[in-house]
């Protein structure tokens, strides 16, 4: 019974802590899932005088961008990130992936991850 114990919580933590780390090129496959994604910030795009949104695009910059971290300004304030200190650093992102209005036909995107982390160089 113990040896049934173990095993069954050894299976169950490897799932819990197995989180690959993706690419862009793979986020498609990974759709309303949690992932970590590690992408190079391309591009920015500061929300402007009353509005809410900004937008990292990650490995191409826009109109040729393949993926986005959206943020809003209060969710920025609170991960205490300064967007302009990314530009062209290896970021690993933590949160879920989804489309605009789960349109199929949108990029992927992650809305207010759970973690913006810069690549130690």
């Amino acid at each position: 019974m113990k040896h049934l114990i173990l095993v069954f919580l050894l299976i169950f933590s490897a799932n819990c802590f197995s989180q690959d780390t993706i690419t862009t090129a793979k986020a498609k496959d990974y759709m309303d899932k949690m992932v970590c994604l590690k992408g190079k910030v391309a591009s920015f795009k500061l929300a402007s005088e009353g509005k809410n949104i900004n937008y990292i695009n990650i490995d191409k910059a826009y109109p040729d961008n393949i993926f986005s971290v959206i943020i809003t300004n209060s969710y920025l304030e609170q991960l205490n990130i300064k967007i302009e200190d990314l530009l062209n650093k290896v970021i690993y992102v933590k949160g879920t992936i989804n489309t605009y209005k789960n349109d199929p036909k949108q990029l992927p995107q992650i809305f207010n991850p759970i973690s913006i982390e810069v690549q130690k160089e």
